[in-house]
């Protein structure tokens, strides 16, 4: 059985993961790791979206090049929250750099990575494409969500992300679920889109006007658009396996399961299905994108 070592990286709204793992058939082994804060716009409002490019091509090369050398790693893969099309054009990255990342893209970034290590083979995937990759090896028709600063989704069928022909689908998140002129932005620019309602950053909002009122966030009320999405695959792709990770899932536990859970009977046809069954949470390990990152590598050669 083959073995490969790959470097992985995570490039999330809040933080970046890098890591090298060692994939022999559908077993893996975390050989290290590391981790430091992504300056987003948010964070970082002064900052100009192409001196945090430069800085997180940095970061991608510095560590790309010590697991080459420490641990003989000679492929890279590397996870973006936004669309990637073909062999590593990034579309868009709003959660990282918001609205107006959109003047940067279409970004070559496995050409930009390959310039400062073309030594090594490079892979640029869509952030929750690569997590999804993690859950390929247990069963290959499913929907994963992460909730992390912002919202992700990937269906895969046959063990493949479902993106379209140029990598522009397979985005229900940014689909208007909310049509009120005055809806949540979405770190895109548009309005009333699915990661503007559900999201750790849409969460954060309410909990907070809760406080100021007094009250208790309305968990039933905040996933309920999350459930819509949820009874949409399933009646539409007969999906009955849907994955929840990434850090809101984690912090929030067992009670946004069972919220979600107890919203989707009210979605649509009721044929007993057993929705309790199919919605679960992933393992609490933060490390989805960096493993599956890993497994596109070996599943895909």
């Amino acid at each position: 059985m083959n073995e490969i070592n790959v470097v992985t990286f995570d490039i999330g709204g809040t933080n970046m993961r890098a890591a090298v793992v060692l994939v022999k058939g559908t077993s893996w082994k975390l050989l290290d790791q590391l981790r430091r804060p992504t300056p987003n716009y948010l964070l970082e409002p002064g900052t100009s979206a192409m001196k945090r490019l430069d800085d997180l091509l940095d970061f991608i090369a510095d560590y790309a090049n010590f697991a080459n050398m420490r641990f003989g790693a000679e492929v890279i893969t590397a996870a973006f929250p936004g669309p990637v099309q073909g062999a590593g054009n990034v579309l868009a990255l709003p959660t990282m750099w918001g609205p107006d990342s959109q003047a940067l893209c279409p970004i070559d970034f496995a050409g930009l990575i390959k310039e400062r290590v073309p030594k090594m083979t490079v892979n640029v995937m869509n952030d929750v494409s690569a997590a999804g990759y993690r859950f390929v090896p247990e069963c290959p028709d499913f929907a994963i969500f992460t909730l992390g600063s912002g919202l992700g989704l990937k269906v895969f069928l046959d063990g493949k992300p479902c993106v379209g022909a140029h990598g522009r689908g397979g985005e229900l998140t940014h689909m208007v679920f909310d049509t009120r002129q005055d809806a949540p932005l979405c770190d895109c620019g548009g309005r009333g889109h699915l990661g503007s309602l559900v999201s750790g950053r849409a969460w954060q909002r309410m909990v907070n006007a809760a406080q100021l009122n007094g009250q208790s966030p309305d968990l039933l009320g905040f996933v309920e658009p999350l459930a819509r999405a949820i009874a949409m695959l399933h009646f539409s792709l007969g999906l009955e396996r849907f994955i929840l990770a990434g850090g809101l899932v984690e912090g929030l536990g067992e009670p946004l399961r069972k919220a979600i859970v107890r919203r989707l009977p009210e979605q649509g046809w009721d044929v007993q299905q057993d929705w309790n069954a199919m919605v679960e949470i992933a393992e609490a390990d933060d490390m989805h994108a960096l493993i599956g990152g890993a497994f596109a590598c070996s599943l895909n050669k």
